[in-house]
């Protein structure tokens, strides 16, 4: 055999490599990216987790359940209190909100938060903190909140106790 047959085999075996090698990276890069889905998918849900702990807090509860009766008697203090932390819910749905539109949110999340942000855009305390909050936020999720705000009718009648005993009166009545 011919050394020019030889570098033939050789540069033929080097152009398999490479093509393997390219197969190889294509697979690393899609399992990163679904990686990196995974982490801000566990992200969202572990903010989401702790706001729903925080609210389990006898004083947050409390503090929720006033700003939804009767949000004008709240005192200067629980108003901060509510600022701040419905000022973190907005927050944290603004994060999602990024994610989603850099396409790293998958849409049925991003759906389930939309849902959520339609139910608090109800009440008024929750539309109240938006205002106050809304300037921190960025232009696309500022924008998207206040055409949500837009089409959503406040509803100061509406009681997050209302709708429990709503659910729990159909859950208990007895079966036909």
């Amino acid at each position: 055999m011919a050394l020019s047959d030889l570098a033939a085999i050789g540069s033929f075996v080097s152009g398999i490599a490479v093509v393997i090698s390219f197969i190889f990276l294509a697979l690393q890069v899609r399992q990163a990216n679904q990686n990196q889905r995974s982490l801000i998918q566990q992200a969202r849900t572990g903010r989401n987790v702790e706001i729903l702990l925080k609210m389990a807090d006898v004083p947050i509860s409390e503090l929720l359940a006033k700003a939804e009766s009767d949000p004008a008697s709240l005192s200067e203090a629980k108003i901060w209190s509510f600022y701040g932390f419905v000022g973190a819910v907005f927050w944290s749905y603004e994060d999602c909100f990024m994610q989603f539109h850099a396409g790293t949110l998958h849409a049925g999340s991003w759906q389930s938060d939309v849902a959520t942000l339609e139910r608090i855009l109800a009440y008024p305390a929750f539309r109240v903190i938006w205002r106050m909050v809304r300037d921190g936020m960025s232009g696309g999720y500022r924008d998207y909140i206040d055409s949500l705000m837009s089409k959503i009718v406040p509803d100061p009648s509406a009681r997050y106790s209302d709708l429990f005993a709503m659910y729990l009166a159909e859950e208990t009545a007895p079966a036909r």
